[in-house]
């Protein structure tokens, strides 16, 4: 049994992994825990109360149930705010076990990251956090990287809640987790997991820049500083967060997956060179697709280096993701093989009509888009999205 879940987690990933290892016990992860909630068909959803913690109710049978291993890809909200819910409540419950027990988790902590702060005239992650929360600014956050700014605090929130729970240090790295030469792949319960991400020297100029941006003399000025360091911009993704996400081979019984938080393909493919994989391990079983399919993510050498099998989407038209192109160029890149990509939500409609590089049609739903490629480019591929009523996507790998 091997079994891949993306589960309903609005513009957010709330990832599922479940597995028999080689004695026949089951084991779980979880990968992300999603945004706080959404507005679905006007009632307002949690991703961690009305969608995760049922699942893991319903494939974990009472609490408290056991998760082998829990990963946060990186800081942001539609990524760490349902664990950090999670982890909190697990902190109140003691000394009684809450509805969840970790065995080990990975999490790269903001400190961590940074390193050693300023002591004199800077200012610590939470202060900042605070300043991007109340500072009013007349831009779009979306944009300028503020609600990006704002999951520091969460970060913060996540690592203490998991040094009480006795879960930090990344075991079995023993310390922030990055990829590096040589490093050999972890093996944990009967799975291969190979670091890819994140690139080191992506680590060191965040470290730079948030001391730089620290030594700035008020709390506006650190603000404005920092705005361009968490903002993307540009056609590619500068965010230094993103950039910092978690990625890892995983394989498990013959089968691989190709786990990539919001980090950026180039990113991912240049750590793979200069780790020397070999080509053979390119074709992965399943690719959870970077950033939820922003164009800013998945640039064309991404997509053109990596061969899967299933394609998983995790997104629901929130900053226009997925990305038409990235859709497109997906399917006339792969779509001559039977490829199948994942959808976790069905109902997405962009702001403005994209017309197709072949053929020339316009669209503006995922429907309608789905429609038109199989028109334009015929072939073996498929589809597949999640039922309305489903908690998720799942995909059967074995």
């Amino acid at each position: 049994m091997l079994v891949f879940e993306a589960l309903n987690a609005l513009h957010g990933d709330c990832l599922l992994l479940r597995y028999a290892d080689t004695q026949g016990k089951s084991r779980l992860w979880l990968i992300d825990g999603g945004p706080r909630s959404g507005n679905v068909n006007g009632a307002r959803l949690s991703v961690w109360k009305d969608v995760m913690l049922p699942r893991l109710k319903t494939i974990g049978g009472p609490p408290p149930i056991t998760i082998d291993l829990g990963i946060v890809s990186h800081i942001d909200d539609d990524h760490i705010n349902g664990i950090e819910k999670m982890a909190m409540d697990l902190v109140a419950a003691r000394p009684h076990p809450g509805d969840v027990v970790f065995r080990r988790f990975w999490f790269n902590s903001f400190g961590s990251l940074v390193g050693s702060l300023p002591t004199e005239g800077g200012a610590s992650p939470a202060e900042l956090s605070s300043v991007m929360t109340n500072l009013s600014l007349d831009v779009d956050a979306e944009h300028d990287g503020a609600a990006i700014l704002q999951s520091v605090g969460q970060g913060i929130s996540l690592a203490s809640s998991l040094e009480t729970l006795g879960l930090g240090g990344n075991q079995p790295f023993g310390g922030l987790i990055a990829t590096s030469k040589g490093q050999p792949a972890f093996l944990i319960d009967d799975a291969s997991v190979t670091i890819i991400g994140p690139l080191q020297s992506r680590l060191d100029t965040l470290q730079k820049s948030w001391q730089k941006a620290l030594t700035k003399a008020t709390k506006k000025a650190r603000a404005a500083a920092l705005q361009k360091l968490f903002a993307s911009d540009g056609q590619l993704d500068n965010s230094i967060p993103n950039l910092s996400s978690i990625v890892a081979l995983v394989e498990i019984a013959g089968k691989s997956l190709l786990l990539t938080g919001d980090a950026r393909g180039d990113d991912i493919v240049s750590a793979w060179t200069n780790l020397e994989l070999p080509d053979c391990k390119r074709t992965v079983d399943l690719l959870k697709v970077p950033h939820h399919g922003s164009f800013a993510n998945n640039p064309e050498g991404f997509v053109r280096f990596f061969n899967a099998t299933h394609y998983v989407f995790s997104a629901d038209g929130k900053h226009e993701n997925p990305d038409p192109p990235v859709l497109e160029g997906l399917i006339s890149f792969h779509g001559g093989r039977p490829v199948i990509m994942h959808f976790t939500n069905a109902d997405i409609k962009w702001t403005k009509p994209y017309r197709l590089e072949r053929g020339g049609a316009q669209v503006q739903t995922l429907q309608e888009m789905l429609d038109a490629l199989k028109e334009a480019y015929p072939g073996p591929w498929a589809y597949n999205l999640r039922p309305e009523a489903a908690p998720s996507v799942e995909i059967v790998l074995l």
